[in-house]
This record gives structure tokens, C-alpha cells and sequence, in this order.
């Protein structure tokens, strides 16, 4: 656990922000403070909203024009003087009865000070170290998740385990630790408690954020005068509790320098909310004031200071609990834009799914075609507006199908069957996806066939084999996908549509998993670019006609021909098809990968088609 005890803990006053001599806001002076009105973007006053170089405290509402949206700057300097700079533009700013200063002017001065702007004001006492006398409990504060050590129960010697008040407190503690578990409501509940149990005026939760600074959460006290806006903790207790992470208690005395922050307060206790990492993230504080009704100075006992640490301890668990929902929602939400709802919630159960491992998989590449002639006729914004649409219906098609949505490469998706959860029928699922792309076409073209002047059309490859599956981004982004060649064929597939004259192709490794061979004719067996052996490839037709059997037949017969070295045969056949059948794609590329065969000659490399490229 690293130490905190070498911050710098430098005391720092206290502002205290008036409306008409009327009390309004206190703020410490840890940062440079802008003041002003509310801006149309900011919540409704008085508050203070910290950034990383400073922080604004928001005195008056939008329509107040008594005062500049940025009317004064308040600095603490290292010599503990304040600089006060005048930011309206038109409106002057009072540092003493006949010092004024003039827009845009700005002052030196050491507190005590009041600053007047209109009818605000606001009063920063010199800094007085708080010499409390602090007393720690004897234990360090337990994180949340982590197990205290066994040590021996002692009750109070003036408490049985039937007496009713400290049966009203266990309930009242119980009821804390319960809505941490379902309500996000917990730290006002806690501040509630504590008033109630050890019988304090006011009580607030208390977060310390990473610019060192304590904001508060939740208040609730039975002074009607007392609310977060005027109410202002020791920051000297604040930072030992820190320091030291563990509860302490205070009872001070009636010295005549008692603090301006300590003014009528006769009891304080505060105790450390710490992280599963044990460090301190916020404090439960509580105070008792002196009032007329006050008789003596009864002590916050160390009974009832641990009470107030198990309280604290139950807004640990509270907020750790909500960090892991936050958590888990992230993941789903990062989750479900790749998977589908129900496998992202299996995920979420059990993340280790993710870890890389080999498996068996069908990948699946969808290309549009011409998107650069496109996207140059349609411009930037309409592109994108057409592609989010386009790869919005493919991705529908792959999530009704059960697959995992891997990326989106430009005008190009890729997607994924068989993991991160084994699925036996993943090359039909593959394959009833890629029909459900191209039955999606026709709406699609209809959508955008006034703007683009013609049809959407996709070329679709598809390869089945082992790959390694796992997380293939970083810490930083994650993304979840495949390795291997497996992945480099399906992608070689889908480029072989070009050349092929088909819409959707699947490689011999997927036909063997494929359950529908009627939808189906084998097209040729080519090597392509980067991969040594040679790839046997079919076409998947998503509605194939009447004579769509009979069509496969005479195509098979003429390939064979063609791989059989008899070029004279598969030219007849191929003349004859073409006759019958002048829209078949692959028809047309079969024709010409037979003339370009009898024009060279070599009839040793008509069984294996060498492709072009990619």
C-alpha cells in the first residue's frame, strides 16, 4: 500500500460566499476559484464544479444580471496571500471601503479580506492550523472484499444484547449495509444513520478525487441552517484519516483560537471509505455543534466511532458494488456491439471464453463492391450515411445467424462462427447469413437507388478450418477475433469473386461442413496469391431458380471438360450455356478462362486456375 503521508498537506483557507449578508456557500481555496452566474451549460447554484487547473463556484442563477457569468478570480499564493482579480468586463469589485478594483485590475492581499461585488460577497479568514487532538481507533480501516483478522468481540459495558438502543442501532446499520447491495442511495442513507446513532447534528459523505481535493457526496443534518453549500469540514481531520487510513474522533476544547471551521462544534469523528485496493476514495464525517441545550462536552465514545466505520465500510462495499456493475455493463455494452445479447451475457458470466485458444471456425468476408466509384459520387457525409446503413443490414444478418460481428474494414465486414463458444453447425450458420445478405439487397438498393444510380451488390468469401481465436487488440481497444490461414483463404475467397463471377463463395473446407449442397455448383479450383496449396471453390445461390439443378450439371460438365485438357468439348459446352443462360457471372468467366486457355496453348494448367490477385 503506497504512503501517503508525504503529500503535500498544506492548509488552505476557507471562502465563505454571502448573498445580501446572507450565508450561501463555503469552498476551500484549494485551487484557483472563478466566480460568476450560471452559464447556459452549467447546473443550477450555488455549487462548485472542479477541473484539472481550477474550479468555478456558481453563485447565481443565469437571469441574475447583478453579476458577470465570470466576475471574480480568487488565487492562493505560496506566501499565503490572495490575489483577487476583477474578470467582469463592466462591473467593479470592492477589496475595501475605498479600494475598488476596475475591470480587468487585479490585488495582492493578505487575509483576513472582504470582497464586494454587488450584493455578493465574499470572506476568506487567515489560515489557522487545526491543532486538533486527535484520537485513532486501534485498528486500520478493512477494504471492502478483503477479511479482517479474528480479533475478540467486546460490547460496551453499558449495552446488553437486548437493550433496545443498541438494537435500534444494528437495525439502523443493517438497513445502511441493505441498500448498499440494491439502492445507489446508500451515502445519503449513511449520512442519515450517523446523525442518528451517535446522535450528531450533521453528517456527509466526503469524496477525495485524484486532484486532491474532498467534494461532498451527501449531507444530512437537523440544523435547517446547515446544508452542503455552507457547511465546511476540518480538513485537518480530513487529512489524517487519509494519512493513516482509519477512524478518528475528536473532542475540542474551548480555546479562544478555535478555527473558523471549528466555530461551535463540540465533537468530531470521521471515518476512511477505501477501494479494494485499501486506498482512501472518500470519509464519513460527522460533528456535534454547541448549542444552549448542550450541557458539558459528552465524547463521541470509540463504540460509536466504530459504528460510524462500519457505516463508512458499507458505502465502500456500496461503491465497490457499483463499480463492478459499472463494469459489467461496460463489458456488455462493449460486448453486445460484437456478439449477440445472449452470448454477450454469457461472456460477462465467464470472460475467460475470451482467452486465445485454437478452434475450429467459419470466417466470413463481405466486400461492396465499387465503393470508391460510390463514395466519390455520393460524397463524404451521404457515404457515410450509405455504409452505416449497408453494414448495418449485414450485421443484422450475422447476429440473426449467430455470429460474432469481428471488424469492419472500410467498405469490407468480417465475421465469425464457432467461437468464442463452439457451435457444431457453424458453416451452415455462415453460409444461411451470407443468403440472408443477399435476399437484403433488393430493400437496400431500393433505399438508395435514386442516389447512387444503381444496385448494391457484395462479393462474399467464406472459409472453414482452425484459427486462433482471442482478443486480437490490445488493452487498450479491445477487439476479439481470428489468426491464421484459415482467416488469410476466406479472405482470398471472397477477392476470387471478382474473377469467378459469383456473389458469394465458399471454400472446399466449408462444402465438406455444408448441410445444403442443393444451393451449390462447384466453380473451379484456383491458387491465389500467399497461399501454397490450391482451393476448391463453390458458389452459394440464396434463391436459386427451376433450372438451377439442371444449370450446375452442364457447368460441371464443362469444367470437367476444361480440366480434362478437352478445350474443343468445354468451348462447345461453354457456347451453349452462354446461349441459354447470358446472365450467369460465372458462366461468362468460365468462357473466357477457356479462350484464354486455347490462345496460349498450354493445356497442362487448365485443371488449376492461377488467379490474377487478390
Amino acid at each position: 500500500m503506497p504512503d501517503a503521508s508525504n503529500s503535500d498537506h498544506r492548509p488552505v483557507p476557507l471562502a465563505l460566499f454571502y448573498h445580501r449578508k446572507r450565508k450561501l456557500f463555503t469552498s476551500t481555496l484549494d485551487t484557483s476559484l472563478e466566480i460568476g452566474r450560471q452559464r447556459k451549460d452549467e447546473p443550477f447554484p450555488p455549487l462548485r464544479v472542479d477541473y484539472s487547473d481550477g474550479a468555478r463556484v456558481i453563485l447565481a442563477a443565469l437571469d441574475d444580471r447583478e453579476i458577470s457569468r465570470s466576475h471574480l478570480q480568487l488565487d492562493l499564493l505560496a506566501d499565503e496571500s490572495i490575489r483577487v482579480t476583477n474578470r467582469s468586463r463592466t462591473l467593479p469589485v470592492s477589496v475595501s471601503p475605498t479600494i475598488r478594483l476596475a475591470p480587468g485590475e487585479s490585488m495582492q492581499l493578505m487575509p483576513p479580506l472582504l470582497v464586494q461585488f454587488g450584493v455578493y460577497a465574499v470572506r476568506v479568514d487567515p489560515v489557522v492550523e487545526d491543532e486538533l487532538e486527535l484520537k485513532g481507533l486501534s485498528n486500520y480501516t478493512i477494504p471492502p472484499g478483503k477479511m479482517a483478522a479474528q480479533l475478540p468481540v467486546e460490547l460496551p459495558k453499558t449495552k446488553r444484547l437486548d437493550d433496545p438502543a443498541l438494537l435500534d442501532w444494528m437495525q439502523t446499520v443493517l438497513g445502511v449495509f441493505q441498500s448498499a447491495a440494491c439502492s445507489s442511495e446508500f451515502p445519503k442513507q449513511a449520512a442519515q444513520a450517523v446523525v442518528n446513532i451517535v446522535g450528531l447534528d450533521t453528517a456527509a459523505m466526503l469524496e477525495y478525487s485524484e486532484m486532491g481535493r474532498w467534494r461532498i457526496v451527501a449531507l444530512h443534518s437537523v440544523a435547517a441552517e446547515q446544508d452542503e453549500h455552507t457547511w465546511s469540514p476540518s480538513q485537518t481531520l480530513l487529512n489524517q484519516v487519509r494519512q493513516q487510513r482509519r477512524t478518528f474522533r475528536h473532542l475540542p476544547s474551548l480555546a479562544a483560537d478555535t478555527p473558523h471551521s471549528l466555530e461551535e462544534v463540540t465533537a468530531l469523528v470521521a471515518a476512511p471509505i477505501l477501494d479494494a485496493a485499501g486506498e482512501v476514495i472518500g470519509a464519513l464525517y460527522g460533528d456535534r455543534r454547541r448549542t444552549n441545550q448542550v450541557i458539558g462536552t459528552p465524547e463521541i465514545s470509540p463504540f460509536e466511532a466504530k459504528l460510524v466505520e462500519l457505516l463508512a465500510s458499507g458505502i465502500a462495499a456500496g461503491i465497490a458494488r457499483l463499480k463492478v456493475e459499472q463494469s459489467a455493463m461496460a463489458a456488455r455494452v462493449r460486448f453486445e456491439q460484437f456478439f449477440t445479447p445472449q452470448l454477450a451475457a454469457q461472456l460477462e458470466m465467464d470472460p475467460h471464453l475470451l482467452t486465445g485458444r485454437d478452434a475450429e471456425v467459419t470466417l466470413l468476408f463481405a466486400d461492396i463492391r465499387s465503393f470508391s466509384r460510390i463514395s466519390g459520387h455520393l460524397g463524404p457525409e451521404r457515404t457515410m450515411a450509405w455504409i452505416q446503413d449497408t453494414m448495418g443490414v449485414l450485421s443484422d444478418c450475422v447476429l440473426r445467424c449467430d455470429g460474432v460481428l469481428v471488424d469492419y474494414l472500410g467498405d469490407e465486414l468480417m465475421a465469425m462462427w464457432g467461437a468464442p463458444v463452439p457451435q457444431a453447425h457453424h458453416a451452415n450458420l455462415a453460409c444461411q447469413a451470407a443468403k440472408q445478405m443477399l435476399l437484403a439487397l433488393p430493400s437496400l438498393t431500393a433505399r438508395w437507388q435514386e442516389e447512387l444510380g444503381r444496385a448494391v451488390e457484395l462479393g462474399i468469401g467464406i472459409n472453414s478450418g482452425i484459427a486462433r481465436v482471442g482478443n486480437t487488440g490490445s488493452a487498450h481497444k479491445f477487439k476479439y477475433g481470428p489468426l491464421g490461414d484459415t482467416v488469410n483463404i476466406a479472405s482470398r475467397v471472397q477477392g476470387a469473386t471478382k474473377y469467378l463471377g459469383a456473389d458469394c463463395l465458399f471454400s472446399g473446407n466449408t462444402r465438406d461442413a455444408f448441410q445444403d449442397p442443393l444451393s451449390t455448383r462447384r466453380l473451379a479450383r484456383v491458387r491465389v496469391v500467399n497461399i501454397d496449396r490450391p482451393i476448391e471453390l463453390y458458389e452459394l445461390n440464396a434463391n436459386p431458380t427451376n433450372d438451377w439443378k439442371q444449370r450446375c450439371q452442364r457447368y460441371e460438365q464443362t469444367l470437367t471438360a476444361l480440366e480434362e485438357e478437352k478445350l474443343t468439348a468445354a468451348q462447345e459446352q461453354v457456347a451453349a450455356l452462354r446461349i441459354c443462360y447470358p446472365d450467369d457471372g460465372a458462366v461468362v468467366a468460365l468462357e473466357k478462362r477457356i479462350d484464354e486457355a486455347l490462345k496460349q496453348g498450354d493445356i497442362h494448367t487448365t485443371a488449376i486456375w492461377h488467379l490474377p490477385g487478390k
